[in-house]
């Protein structure tokens, strides 16, 4: 018998809210990596580009 495996992407961030949304970005840090959805990779981006630019 064939059999399929689905892996699904979680956002960390949404995880933590108790919130299932799949994860489309991967943020990697050193050896840190976290798995995060279209809205929170952008507030990542976001803070990170304004704390750079200060």
């Amino acid at each position: 018998m064939a059999r399929l495996v689905v892996e699904t992407v979680t956002c960390d961030a949404c995880a933590k809210k108790g919130k299932k949304v799949t994860g489309t970005v991967t943020l990697t840090i050193m050896d840190d990596e976290y798995d995060l959805c279209d809205e929170h990779g952008k507030r990542f981006r976001d803070q990170l580009a304004a704390a750079l630019s200060a």
